[in-house]
């Protein structure tokens, strides 16, 4: 993890600041996934008790309400009525991260997405059953798990769990742009992307997933996004107007997570069991409260155990 542990429940004081969730995916786009999320891993905005002169000019600039290209605004449209109906999904996954410095290598984990729209917060569950990395295999699961208070993540790997009271009854959209865990491109308002990003479809390209349409994202200026991310990019099923892979690239770096959401299933929301994520015997177990937001961090670890593929 990017941050330290934090102190075990009950070592601060009983008050739990209100906080955004930051872990894919999005790591990724406009929609992440997914966190498009929810679209990017970009930490919160900031607290309304700072100063007004903290915020980029951006945030309070004129958002355009047109990208100035109508296929490029029905698409958006799309996205955005679509993510509106989603009541839950399923979809299997498979994540990327490509590291550039000092040569490009790939880490890549598959497993599989699954949301529930609820009240306050709707929940996610991202369960990676395969690890793939300098061409080992590890069949160490992963879990990072949201079922509306608690975020909890569980590595068999390193044989731990740890899980965070995010929230005491006010709502978190895992899916809002910028604040998502995982890139999570769904449901996301054609205001708010063009609110961040200046969009342009691009052209089809081999590799990309076929039948989609190509929208290049670049962050503009003074967005918040333009601190972290270089471009993003989103290909969409335009007939059924969901995502099915989501392209972020690091501006300090130029590394990339790659995303995609394949056999998505709009077809209801999963039961509220399957956002449960168990401890299992021998493993260790914490709680925190943390003081501040944490960053959720999917990049390449040391992998033990596996095998050659």
């Amino acid at each position: 993890m990017a941050t330290n542990l934090m102190n075990l429940l009950g070592t601060r004081p009983p008050t739990i600041m209100r906080r955004h969730l930051s872990i894919f995916a999005c790591s990724a786009p406009v929609i992440f996934l997914a966190s498009i999320s929810a679209l990017l891993a970009q930490p919160g905005q900031p607290p309304a008790s700072q100063p007004a002169s903290t915020q980029k000019p951006s945030d309070a600039a004129p958002t355009p309400t047109s990208s100035g290209d109508p296929e490029i605004d029905n698409l958006l449209d799309g996205l955005e009525t679509r993510g509106k109906d989603i009541k839950g999904l399923s979809a299997k996954l498979i994540y990327r991260h490509i590291s550039t410095i000092p040569v490009e290598s790939e880490q890549k984990k598959i497993g599989e997405l699954h949301f529930a729209r609820g009240e306050p917060s709707a929940k996610f569950l991202v369960h990676f059953t395969k690890v793939v990395a300098d061409g080992v295999v590890s069949s160490n699961q992963e879990f990072y798990a949201f079922d509306g208070e608690w975020y909890v993540e569980r590595s068999d790997a390193g044989k731990n769990v740890t899980r965070r009271q995010m929230s005491s009854g006010e709502k978190i959209d895992p899916f809002e742009l910028g604040k998502g865990p995982f890139p999570l491109p769904f449901g996301q308002k054609r205001v708010e992307i063009l609110r961040h990003f200046e969009v342009s479809l691009a052209k089809p390209e081999k590799g990309d997933p076929p039948g989609t349409k190509h929208l290049h994202c670049a962050p503009r200026p003074h967005s918040s996004l333009a601190d972290k991310y270089s471009r993003v990019e989103i290909f969409v099923d335009p007939q059924r107007d969901i995502p099915i892979r989501v392209v972020t690239e690091n501006i300090n770096d130029k590394s990339r997570i790659e995303v995609d959401f394949n056999d998505i299933n709009l077809g209801g929301a999963p039961a509220g069991s399957r956002f449960k994520v168990e401890t299992p015997k021998g493993f260790h177990e914490s709680f925190e409260r943390a003081a501040e937001e944490p960053e959720i961090d999917l990049t390449p670890r040391p992998l033990t155990g596996g095998s050659q593929p």
